[in-house]
């Protein structure tokens, strides 16, 4: 499994947690990440480091990589944390209907592209509005 896949849906390349684990492994391009958020470094769903996690345990009974290619899916507990709390779980059927169309490396792909910030490129996190590295601002896409 890619290490920013989740079964889930979401992309772990723009959680700040996965970002504070590859700081903490020595990325260069992250020297100077600072995260405002009480986070624990992670190193990503793909690692099995969350072995209870609902959504793992499900797609490892249908046999299947994510949610996308379940043949219940959409099912009423993706439904259901899609709508939970945390406002970037709400993109989890779009992202997960977008990589069954595409392939998982497609989306890959597109969501590394979707989190960079639009003026120099540095990475950038779900709840994020001003580039750490450029100082470029924009609407953060989560509030």
């Amino acid at each position: 499994m890619h290490k920013y896949l989740t079964c889930c849906g979401l992309f772990c390349g723009a959680c700040t947690s996965m970002l504070l684990h590859e700081k903490n492994e020595g990325d260069p391009a992250l020297k100077d990440f600072s995260c405002e958020y009480k986070e624990e470094p992670c190193p990503g769903c793909g690692s099995g480091c969350v072995p209870d996690c609902e959504f793992n345990s499900c797609c490892k009974a249908h046999g299947v990589v994510t949610c996308a290619f379940c043949p219940d899916y959409p099912c009423a507990r993706i439904r259901n944390f899609s709508v939970d709390e945390w406002p970037h779980h709400i993109d989890v059927l779009e992202n997960l209907s977008r990589m069954k169309e595409i392939g998982i490396e497609a989306w890959i792909e597109e969501q590394k592209k979707c989190w960079t910030c639009p003026d120099c490129g540095a990475r950038t996190h779900w709840y994020q509005s001003k580039c750490r590295d450029c100082g470029a601002s924009w609407e953060p896409k989560y509030v």
